[in-house]
């Protein structure tokens, strides 16, 4: 089983907002992706590649040489293989495969999966913890920087697509599931109308709750004040194997 990379800003996480959607399918797109904000003429000076051709590589998707893919490769700390193949986890590092009867090694901590369900009555759901021979684990520092802590990470699989194309059907996504309350706009994984849904919450002045779908093709919900405690929220999406 292949887990994707660090395809994340943690500080987009962080504040509870998205960035703008990368066709990660392109160069040009993974680039703009492994950039993480970065303008391409600071890149340029902090690389050393001109900045005419930076902004060929991002405008028209040339595809590098070996020997610049490897300096664009180094100076945004991607590997190679997803940076010119797409192939393989975006970040060095940040994440291994452990077999069974194996041990965490140092700096690692083992990450269980978690399947939400809805229990019977409105507004309660079932959390089950998935014991599996091969598990994940993350590096420690990296779930802090991306806001979650280990003892609260819990691995899930993203189902559906509502939220095309921020996370996709299939996408494997690390959920805090220390925050069981609307605290920010942000998406989260909840149970509400009999149902386990993964989607964008935006509080609005009037007290209503909007449940939003990065899918432009599904219609906003409004929870209204009265039906909010048939809403339960199982954790806040730190990190999803898709770009966010």
């Amino acid at each position: 089983m292949t887990f994707p990379g660090e395809d994340l800003d943690s500080e987009t996480l962080t504040h509870g907002q998205s960035s703008p959607a990368h066709d990660v399918t392109t160069f040009a797109g993974r680039f703009a992706l492994a950039l993480r904000g970065e303008s391409p003429h600071a890149f340029s000076k902090r690389s050393g590649i001109s900045g005419t051709m930076v902004r060929k590589y991002l405008d028209e998707g040339s595809l590098p040489g070996l020997d610049k893919l490897l300096e664009i490769a180094e100076h945004t700390n991607v590997t190679l293989d997803w940076l010119a193949a797409n192939r393989g986890p975006m970040r060095p590092g940040s994440t291994i495969m452990i077999s069974g009867g194996s041990g965490t090694p140092e700096g690692f901590v083992s990450v269980p999966k978690l399947d939400i369900r809805p229990s019977a009555g409105a507004g309660s759901m079932a959390v089950y913890e998935e014991s599996e021979p091969d598990i994940f684990a993350f590096r420690e520092e990296w779930l802090r920087r991306i806001g979650v802590s280990p003892k609260f990470a819990r691995l899930m699989v993203a189902q559906g697509d509502s939220m095309r194309e921020t996370i996709n059907d299939g996408d494997l996504m690390i959920v805090d599931i220390s925050i069981r309350e609307f605290i920010g706009e942000a998406i989260y994984v909840l149970v509400y109308g009999g149902l386990v849904r993964l989607k964008r919450l935006q509080l609005l002045r009037s007290g209503v709750l909007l449940l939003k779908s990065d899918n432009r093709e599904y219609a906003t919900e409004e929870v209204p004040l009265a039906e909010q405690p048939e809403l339960i929220i199982g954790g806040r999406v730190r990190w999803a194997g898709g770009a966010i």
